[in-house]
């Protein structure tokens, strides 16, 4: 039976999440609009191999790469069980490379989705490099580190660090603050197409993060993520989540992909069975995404729009503002989250009735 969000209409506040799950694609979006601080290209699976500069590597364990999709280069290796040694030594290139990744100073696609979001929304990502662990690290003292959204790595992540005896995790280079001992590295997933998302405790905790989210999520943002057929499994357990969702009859989708524009009618076909009706919007870029026109604000003015018809003012981010304009602008925002009620104001109407 369909049920309404978590809406109160006395403080016009909905309580339910605003689920993200990001791939390869936001990073490399990212780094397209800003590039990494040292200049490193982001490798997809298509180049990694190029990026990294693997095929030495491989010739000198007497194979050929011949220019194919990394994913199915792995997989077939994987499952071949020879070369245990290349693997290894794969592993360690792609874990020291996706380490050494810096964010540039200035405010980038991550930094606005971190402060897009509040303390009731996750984000999930299958990257393995550390560009949202950054931008959640250099924001959270603006917005206040209760008021941050979750988190979640579904790969695990070179700049998240556990401690297995604590069950606890944090930054990879902070240590453990239970035992005192250094971090282990989060086990990092690579593409083979029988993943185990419950043999390492941390992945399966992280997935476990996301599938309480899913379960009563209103929105839904797709960024960047193809769901390969190496993520079959992954993709099944997204399904099977939202399909059981209460809330999904009146939820929204949307999909941020450059093929929104290239070729749509692809984009749509991969994503039809998560799509409820015309419950879904289609988007080549974040900044015209729900996220970007409502930030922090997104499955409140949803709600306000479409189940109560007293749609707010569009209250879009201004683009192209420095880290520090980017965090000033949303503080009228965090000041009104304080005050436990939503005004639908915008940002200038927020600061002028102050």
């Amino acid at each position: 039976m369909p049920s309404l969000p978590a809406l109160d209409i006395k403080t016009n506040i909905n309580h339910s999440p605003h689920v993200i799950i990001l791939g390869a694609g936001a990073s490399i979006a990212s780094t397209i609009r800003n590039p990494e601080k040292y200049g490193r290209l982001l490798p997809s699976m298509q180049n990694l191999v190029e990026t990294l500069d693997l095929e030495p590597i491989i010739k000198r364990h007497g194979l050929n790469y011949q220019s194919q999709n990394f994913e199915a280069f792995y997989d077939q290796l994987s499952q071949s069980g020879q070369h245990p040694e290349l693997l290894d030594e794969i592993e360690s290139e792609i874990s020291g490379y996706f380490a050494g990744l810096k964010l540039p100073d200035e405010a980038t696609i991550y930094d606005y989705l971190v402060l897009s979001l509040r303390k009731k929304d996750i984000i999930a990502t299958f990257n393995w490099d550390p560009f949202l662990a950054q931008a959640f690290a250099r924001n959270q003292d603006v917005v206040g580190y209760e008021r941050m959204p979750k988190m979640a790595y579904l790969h695990g992540n070179v700049a998240v660090g556990v401690c297995y005896n604590c069950n606890t995790m944090g930054w990879r280079f902070n240590g453990c603050t239970r035992c005192n001992k250094d971090f282990s590295s989060s086990k990092l997933l690579y593409p083979v197409a029988k993943k185990n998302y419950t043999d390492d405790s941390f992945i399966k905790s992280e997935w476990e993060h996301l599938r309480l989210h899913m379960q009563k999520a209103y929105m839904v943002t797709v960024f960047g993520y193809s769901a390969p057929k190496t993520d079959a499994e992954a993709r099944q357990l997204l399904l099977d989540e939202w399909v059981n969702n209460p809330v999904r009859d009146l939820a929204e989708i949307e999909v941020l992909d450059i093929m929104a524009t290239s070729n749509r009618s692809a984009l749509e076909s991969n994503w039809k069975e998560f799509f409820v009706r015309n419950h879904y919007c289609l988007f080549d870029t974040f900044f015209k995404s729900e996220l970007s026109s409502s930030p922090r604000r997104s499955c409140d003015a949803f709600a306000m729009a479409t189940l109560q018809q007293q749609p707010w003012k569009t209250n879009k981010f201004p683009d192209d503002l420095s880290l520090k304009q980017l965090q000033n602008w949303v503080k009228p925002l965090i000041e009104e989250e304080k005050v436990g009620s939503f005004s639908g104001k915008t940002c200038e109407e927020l600061k002028v009735s102050k």
